[in-house]
């Protein structure tokens, strides 16, 4: 098992009960200095593609007229061995809070030990967690997160600590962002999925990665792993 700080730069869309199917978090993870060395490389790729250093990447804003831009932001990712990729994918349809007696909140914090577990099984940490700041209350929440994966007894002697940032300055945040947003695009009703530019861009990321994004991976999968959770029984 490897001992080196490991980056978790984690990312959720429709957590909570707005209406939505599925909920995703889903996460860039390596090492500092591969975090620092892909922030230099998607500087570039805007330069490259005349967009500004200070333009957020973010899933809504894809669109046509800069899909090469995108396109490029996945290339960075697919070719670099040392970035990596995880989500836990859940239907929400099939959640029922009061039955488990939990609040949406508490199943947050559930399905955030999901999503590392995965990482934090195969190495010692620590482990930084980097979540994207929503309000005021992410603080507090980042606090709970680090409490609750530190008395999980699959994590004995590893140590977490979550801390909210700024998503505009974190590029491997935005990243992430990127790749959730597609992860929950391709999953939604067919309905529902009416840009052509993400379409485009969902084909592309499963060209690039040799999978499609509807399908669970196997867990020892480390380049881009997908979870689909399900409720106990379920499996």
């Amino acid at each position: 098992m490897e001992r080196s700080i490991i980056n978790i730069y984690s990312d959720e869309s429709n957590h909570i009960n707005n209406g939505s199917t599925f909920m995703l978090l889903g996460a860039i993870w390596c090492s500092p200095e591969a975090a620092k060395t892909l922030s230099g490389k998607i500087k570039l790729a805007k330069l490259n593609n005349g967009i500004s250093i200070h333009r957020e990447i973010k899933w809504t804003k894809v669109s046509q007229a800069k899909i090469e831009y995108y396109k490029n932001l996945i290339d960075i990712f697919t070719e670099d061995d040392s970035l990596k990729y995880r989500a836990v994918i859940v239907d929400k349809t099939t959640l029922d809070h009061e039955l488990f007696n939990q609040t949406e909140d508490d199943f947050y914090y559930k399905m955030q030990y999901y999503l590392v577990r995965n990482i934090a099984e195969k190495r010692f940490g620590p482990f930084k967690i980097y979540i994207d700041y929503k309000d005021a209350w992410s603080n507090k929440r980042c606090l709970e997160l680090s409490r609750v994966l530190g008395n999980k007894t699959a994590f004995i002697n590893k140590t977490f600590d979550a801390q909210p940032v700024a998503s505009h300055q974190v590029s491997a945040l935005q990243l992430a962002d990127l790749i959730t947003g597609a992860v929950m695009y391709a999953n939604k009703p067919a309905e529902e999925n009416q840009s052509l530019a993400k379409k485009e861009l969902v084909n592309y990321i499963e060209k690039r990665i040799g999978q499609k994004l509807t399908i669970e991976t196997p867990p020892a999968l480390e380049k881009f792993n997908l979870f689909f959770w399900e409720p106990r029984g379920n499996r």
